[in-house]
């Protein structure tokens, strides 16, 4: 099930399934990493922000744009693995 990231309590890993925001707050997520089918660890969360790690660095993210990235369960066959990041990892990287 595609959810925000505001949604995850604090110690879930997700990956990315979509950014849902204009060209702009598109392209901004993209360039911190969080691209489609990437593993993100929810670090601490809720409907004021979310800080989260991906790919090995912890970002905080203010909850207008933590709520356009949408996200499904790391074992969800609903959004495929990126290419980037080996296997199916238990730890966001």
């Amino acid at each position: 099930m595609v959810k925000p990231l505001t949604e995850y309590p604090a110690g879930t890993i997700v990956r990315v399934a979509d950014i849902d925001g204009g060209r702009r707050a598109r392209s901004r997520m993209l360039a911190m990493g969080l691209t489609p089918g990437c593993p993100v660890e929810i670090l601490a969360g809720g409907p004021a922000g979310c800080r989260v790690r991906v790919r090995g660095c912890e970002v905080v993210l203010c909850c207008g744009l933590a709520g356009k990235i949408l996200a499904v369960d790391k074992d969800s066959v609903e959004v495929p693995p990126c290419d980037c990041c080996p296997g199916t990892q238990a730890k966001a990287s």
